[in-house]
């Protein structure tokens, strides 16, 4: 009886079973919105664990049975519940949630709030809008996308660092913005940046790169740029100049799928100054076509209680420079899992490593172009010393080969690119985990670690016979290696509950901790000391004399923070924001520590306090106040004597705090206010604002008297620097159709920067100055930026020539009557020698960006544009000074000038410029205006049509460019792109190598 039971048991069994897997088909459709496929979207049975995503056609395909409910879910809409009939097919058509919308933003500590309730600005840019036209460094994509930043492109090449300014200069000490990645502040050191026009006899002028090249494009979700001081306010002692936070890709629920992209470029250098045709044809000839390949896969899917992302990316490049190389990997493993019903974990793991083969430098040492662009012969040609070696019999060694003798500034282009070869390398493992405990429905628990360690070396071998001044006659060797360990963990408690009906409250309150350990080496054989034996680059080779160095270092920075927020929403209408953070630093005085760093926010939405009639979607209005600060390095307040090789400690003192004082970071007080508006059902908007930020207690390097206080120099907290501004964007949805659409956008800022106080000079000891420094003028050039108080950061200031009253040069004629100088103007007090010139920094910017769709087709262009600021191209001066290569100067046009006597003649613009050019030339000759407007992005792509059953669920292929052309630019050069990103150089191309237009081909496959 018992086996009769169950066999029937076990048939009933298999014939529902049957039953279920006959009543199981495929289920497909499109997902829409206003006519737009959406891509990306979730399609999921109803409780289980089957799940897909929309294709970029907006088309899916799930296995379901009659009576299941498929739940359709994206971002910004509203979610849709609909039940499997009879029908194979449902289309499903997504409607915009204002409520869901703006739950988008990621804020400070990665929390995610809805955009409604910010108090402050802030803008995001979504993955496809960085990846279309891929960069090797993802935040050169930003320029132009978000209003209120500028990005500006290192002249270094690939793999250079990008500098990035919100909201104008606002400190002495650094600009650049603080960027966190999933919720978690990133190590982003710099180990070199160029400081000189002339360059460093430390291996020249060298960009040491930045973590940020180091990210994997592919691996970014979304960005969000957070400009003001209320949006930063929670980083505290950090967020002075605004966060970029970085929201990473993670797995979803569903079935596994693999996406692969590859991306290839061709880069030309492009916007050179005008030289004359001959030497044109030596540059071109000299020059490579560069290539760029990125290649990335990765793979995601998981469960409803684990998921899993992991991507790996390959970027070579080869670059315009000869022999300039970069290799680079990056590997993501990225695990999400629900451990049980109230406990979450994240956990990441990061490597990536780079190595760049010789990294073209700036300035006038070490940089091959020197020799590229002042060859003059009229017999050969550049390329006629690509063997730029012979037998030295003497010294049994091959020596350099060159058509002149060589100087500290001018060798044979192609010994330096050989036998003064560096090797650049970039390292970063970040490695952390998150627990999140949901303890009830208002509070929940959350923790984070994160290891984060950098790890930068540099390699020069410099061969006998290289100029003296940069290298002894055996030779010189140079290492540098930069470690940066950071630990860094904190406590977060999420509060969400509802007092009433009307009022509930959002809140956190936590604590975090940071440890960073600074580990520098350098091994440098010296200009004095040199190498025993000739080329035998080793440390047991260097001589030990006078100028050789050997320096090791170890610094630590421990930082303690507390901080509190509560955002308070009455009726959905209008929101009050609330933060502070205290901060404890290793780097302060006992009796500066904490700092404190507050901010208040109001947010009112218009919309739901009045009727404002049904053409507006959405109206507010927003105002905050906010302070933040800049954090002190390790070693600066109390500085260590130095530690000579070979000699002892140094008898000098670093320059420290002045005496008598508590050095506390800088303050930054921001008070800003907006409004944005949305119309006819969110087609089209615009948010403006305006805001004032003034950032006092700078600390710099003041001259103090020596007899009092036995040093020159100490650093004290003065200055004040203001800016404030106007930013705007703009949106509208012009064409919404099944077949058509097309979306465009203005970013729109202005900003205006003004020095309002240097020093307080009441003080004893501090010696009267007009005049900070920025970048001083050495002994032999004339290029120079300075603060001086009631001007702006950026000033550049420079030798200018002399006028007469109908803006004629004065010129002297020597005994003969010929023309012998040009006479200088010297009538500034605050900058002796040297005149205010102009100013790097644009008036206002503007970016327009456009977003076509014709069936499978798309069409993506960004025009991006700087209006306004000054550009000192400092190459041309130096080329026509030493060379007449220039254009201009073989022209052999002539120059209208009028004698100190007054009398008017012309001169040759040979001689003209051949006096005006040179190192310590007349920088205000070779002064523009930085105006320009080029095409920046450029993506014409088309999706192709997948069979159903096809392997490949969505194949897109891409015609893409990248500064393609300007529509409008005066400067000889591409003014974008600066020398360092610091706050030195800024304004000026000395030597920097040439901008490139790329074009090439993006290919995405996912299956």
């Amino acid at each position: 009886m018992k086996h009769k039971l169950r066999l029937t048991l076990f048939v009933s069994l298999l014939f529902f079973t049957a039953l279920s897997f006959a009543q199981e088909r495929q289920i497909s459709g499109t997902v829409t919105s206003a006519g737009t496929p959406i891509p990306g979207a979730n399609v999921v049975v109803q409780g289980t664990s089957n799940g897909v995503e929309t294709d970029f056609d907006g088309k899916y395909y799930i296995n379901a049975s009659q009576g299941d409910i498929l739940t359709f879910s994206f971002v910004g809409m509203i979610t849709q519940h609909i039940t499997v009939g009879s029908s194979n097919t449902i289309d499903v058509v997504f409607e915009e949630d204002a409520q869901t919308l703006d739950e988008v933003i990621v804020t400070a500590l990665g929390v995610k709030k809805t955009r409604k309730s910010l108090t402050y600005a802030a803008q995001d840019v979504k993955a496809d809008e960085l990846n279309r036209v891929k960069q090797t460094n993802p935040i050169n994509s930003l320029s132009g996308k978000v209003s209120g930043i500028a990005v500006t492109k290192s002249a270094s090449g690939v793999g250079g660092s990008v500098k990035v300014t919100i909201r104008g200069n606002s400190s002495l000490a650094d600009n650049q913005p603080l960027y966190v990645v999933d919720g978690i502040p990133l190590s982003n050191p710099t180990a070199s940046q160029p400081t000189s026009v002339f360059g460093s006899f430390q291996g020249g002028n060298r960009d040491g790169g930045d973590a940020l090249s180091l990210l994997n494009p592919d691996d970014i979700e979304s960005l969000s740029v957070l400009k003001g001081a209320s949006a930063s306010a929670l980083y505290g002692s950090a967020g002075l100049n605004g966060v970029i936070l970085i929201t990473t890709k993670k797995g979803k629920t569903g079935g596994f799928k693999v996406n692969y992209s590859s991306n290839i470029t061709v880069d030309e250098a492009a916007y050179m100054m005008d030289f004359n045709d001959k030497t044109q044809a030596n540059i071109d000839n000299f020059f490579n076509t560069g290539h760029t390949l990125i290649n990335a896969v990765s793979v995601s899917g998981g469960s409803d209680n684990a998921q899993t992302y992991f991507s790996y990316a390959n970027t070579y490049s080869s670059g315009i420079m000869p022999t300039n190389e970069l290799n680079q990997h990056t590997i993501s493993l990225r695990e999400t899992s629900k451990l049980n019903e109230k406990l979450t974990l994240n956990a990441n793991v990061m490597a990536s490593t780079q190595k760049i083969h010789n990294r073209p430098v700036s300035g006038l040492y070490f940089n091959p172009l020197v020799g590229v662009y002042n060859f003059a012969s009229d017999t050969e040609t550049l390329s006629d010393y690509s063997t730029y070696e012979e037998w030295d019999n003497e010294r049994y060694l091959m020596k350099q080969r060159w058509f002149r003798d060589t100087s500290d500034i001018e060798q044979n282009p192609y010994w330096m690119i050989n036998r003064n070869a560096s090797d650049d390398t970039n390292k970063k493992l970040l490695t952390s985990i998150n627990l999140n405990y949901k303890v009830n429905d208002w509070l929940s628990l959350q923790t984070r670690g994160t290891y984060d360690k950098s790890m930068i070396g540099f390699d020069k071998k410099v061969y006998a016979t290289t100029n003296l001044t940069l290298a002894p006659e055996n030779g010189r060797y140079i290492v540098k290696n930069n470690d940066v360990t950071k630990l860094f963990g904190d406590f977060i408690a999420n509060i969400n509950t509802k007092i009433n009906d009307d009022l509930s409250v959002n809140g956190l309150v936590g604590t975090s901790y940071t440890d960073t350990k600074f580990e520098d080496f350098i091994g440098d054989s010296g200009v004095q000391g040199g190498l025993q034996y000739a080329n035998v680059f080793a440390f047991n080779n260097f001589t030990g004399n006078a100028g050789t160095d050997i320096s090791q270092n170890s610094l630590q920075l421990r930082e303690y923070s507390t901080f509190s927020s509560a955002t308070i929403n009455y009726k959905n209408s209008i929101y009050l924001d609330l933060t502070e953070r205290l901060d404890w630093s290793s780097a302060l005085l006992e009796e500066s520590n904490p700092v404190q760093y507050p901010s208040v926010g109001v947010t009112g939405i218009l919309s739901e306090l009045f009727e404002l009639g049904e053409q507006v979607s959405f109206a507010k209005l927003r105002t905050s106040y906010a302070e933040v600060g800049h954090a002190f390095g390790p070693d600066l307040i109390n500085p260590n004597k130095v530690i000579i090789f070979g000699s002892g400690v140094s008898g000098e003192i670093p320059p420290g705090a002045f005496p008598g004082t508590s050095p506390r970071p800088e303050r930054q007080k921001s008070f800003e206010i907006g409004t944005e508006w949305k119309f006819s059902n969110n087609k089209y908007g615009i948010d403006i604002g305006y805001y004032h930020t003034s950032t006092a207690d700078q600390y710099f390097l003041v001259p103090i008297s020596a007899a009092l206080y036995g040093a020159p120099n100490a650093y004290f907290n003065s200055g004040n620097i203001l800016n404030e501004g106007f930013e705007a964007f703009a949106f509208a949805k012009v064409i919404q159709q099944d077949d058509l659409g097309w979306v465009t956008s203005l970013n729109f800022a202005k900003n205006k920067n003004t020095i309002e106080k240097l020093v307080d000079l009441d003080i004893e000891g501090v010696i009267s100055f007009n005049s900070f420094p920025i970048d001083s003028p050495g002994p032999t050039n004339s290029f120079g930026s300075f603060l001086v108080e009631g001007g702006s950061f950026g000033d550049i200031y420079g030798k200018v020539v002399k006028r007469n009253e109908n803006g004629l040069p004065i010129v002297e004629l020597n005994d003969a009557g010929e023309f012998e100088s040009i006479v200088a103007q010297d009538d500034n007090d605050d900058v002796p020698i040297f005149e205010l010139i102009g100013n790097s920094n644009p008036d206002f910017t503007l970016g327009w960006n456009n977003s076509f769709t014709f069936k499978n087709i798309t069409l993506n262009f960004l025009i991006d544009g700087k209006f306004g600021g000054t550009v000192v191209n400092m190459t041309e001066g130096i080329i026509e000074g030493k060379s007449n290569n220039s254009a201009r100067e073989t022209e052999n046009a002539m120059v209208d000038v009028v004698t100190t006597d007054g009398v008017a003649m012309q001169v040759s613009a040979q001689d003209y410029y051949g006096k005006a050019g040179g190192r310590a030339g007349f920088t205000g000759e070779y002064t523009y205006d930085a105006t320009n407007i080029r095409l920046a992005d450029l993506a014409i792509g088309y999706r192709f049509n997948i069979p159903e059953n096809s392997f490949f669920k969505n194949i897109k292929a891409s015609f893409v460019g990248n500064n393609l052309f300007f529509l409008y630019k005066e400067a000889p050069y591409d003014p974008n792109v600066t020398l360092s990103t610091g706050n030195n150089l800024q304004g000026v191309d000395v030597l920097g190598l040439p901008s490139t237009r790329s074009m090439g081909l993006n290919i995405n496959l996912t299956f």
